[in-house]
């Protein structure tokens, strides 16, 4: 398999360790890189730092990735802080995939922006979760229970989108998902 490789935010881990599919990532990408902030942002969640310390311990295609351009990354994030916000995971995500030829795995909607004025391929968890459909990693079933699960657990995605791919995968859609 050539290399593919991928950074990735904290929000996908999240969401790709809830619904237990951290593993099958290595059908997709054989590198994913793990930004310094996206693996500080995991570390403050409860018991953040033990699952981290998993994550590399055990999947050796989970690389940690602290080389970036941090005046790239200083810049990005003063022009987001005077807009009131801080996203250093998902610059970080950006810029060290734009260093690394990479694609990005990002769901925050100004992150998937960033990454598009840098021309970057991107994608988020929906599209992860519909590739592992279309390669019967897992089955259309699991899907919509995968999708259910984030739900439950507050992951914001967009749920009119993910109706349309469960039924474009024959499973039945999420009632009352919102278009978000």
């Amino acid at each position: 398999m050539p290399t593919i490789c991928c950074t990735i935010d904290s929000s996908c881990v999240v969401a790709l360790q809830h619904v237990g599919l951290l593993p099958q990532l290595s059908m997709l990408f054989s590198i994913v890189l793990v930004p310094k902030a996206v693996r500080a942002e995991i570390s403050k969640r409860k018991s953040g730092k033990d699952h981290l310390r998993r994550i590399f311990d055990e999947y050796s295609f989970f690389r940690r990735c602290d080389k970036f351009e941090k005046g790239a990354i200083d810049f990005l994030l003063a022009e987001r802080r005077r807009e009131g916000s801080r996203d250093r995971g998902e610059v970080e995500a950006v810029v060290q995939a734009s260093q690394e030829g990479a694609m990005v795995i990002i769901d925050d909607h100004w992150g998937r922006k960033l990454a598009e004025n840098y021309a970057l391929e991107c994608h988020g968890t929906c599209w992860v979760l519909e590739r592992m459909s279309e390669l019967a990693l897992i089955s259309p079933t699991e899907l919509r229970e995968h999708f259910l699960a984030l739900r439950e657990i507050g992951i914001r995605l967009p749920w009119g989108i993910v109706n349309d791919l469960l039924s474009k995968s024959g499973g039945e859609p999420l009632p009352n998902a919102s278009g978000r």
